[in-house]
């Protein structure tokens, strides 16, 4: 055997374990897609259900739903103690502790605010120019009354 016939049968092999190692690396890429698309899912579902738990409030807020409310909330907790980033998570622990803690409702809305801000850098909005003002503004709609809550709130613990 010349040296041509081992260099031709070596190239052959490392064309062959390249190509191996290409679609191994290709399976593998496209299952972490998978993973992170379905943890992205789960993300979304649990910061859904928190943002609906919030709402459901504003609109029952005559009626009797506490029972139902601490349903949701725990369904909430779950889905955010599962999927939440570290900040969301710590943005929900702020609001949930002030929310029992005696602080004031102000402070309590700010940390909500900012629960919801977490929560949309943590969805993808890493450089969104939004900020929590803005996020304000968007729920009560009124620029008056938005400056005279945001100057409440702003410093509230």
């Amino acid at each position: 055997m010349d040296i041509e016939h081992i260099l031709g049968g070596i190239s052959i092999l490392l064309s062959v374990i390249i190509a191996v190692l290409g679609w191994i690396m290709q399976r593998k890429t496209e299952q972490i897609k998978i993973m992170e698309n379905q943890l992205s899912d789960k993300k979304y579902n649990a910061y859904s259900d928190l943002v609906g738990l919030f709402f459901s409030v504003l609109i029952n807020d005559k009626e009797d739903k506490t029972k139902m409310l601490k349903k949701r909330m725990m369904e909430v907790k779950k889905g955010i103690f599962m999927y939440g980033s570290d900040s969301v998570i710590k943005a929900f622990n702020k609001w949930l502790c002030a929310s029992v803690d005696g602080s004031s409702e102000n402070a309590r809305f700010k940390y909500f605010l900012n629960l919801i801000y977490n929560i949309r850098k943590d969805m993808g909005g890493k450089h969104s120019k939004v900020s929590e003002y803005d996020l304000l503004l968007c729920l009560i709609q009124n620029k008056k009354e938005v400056d005279i809550f945001w100057d409440k709130i702003k410093d509230a613990k």
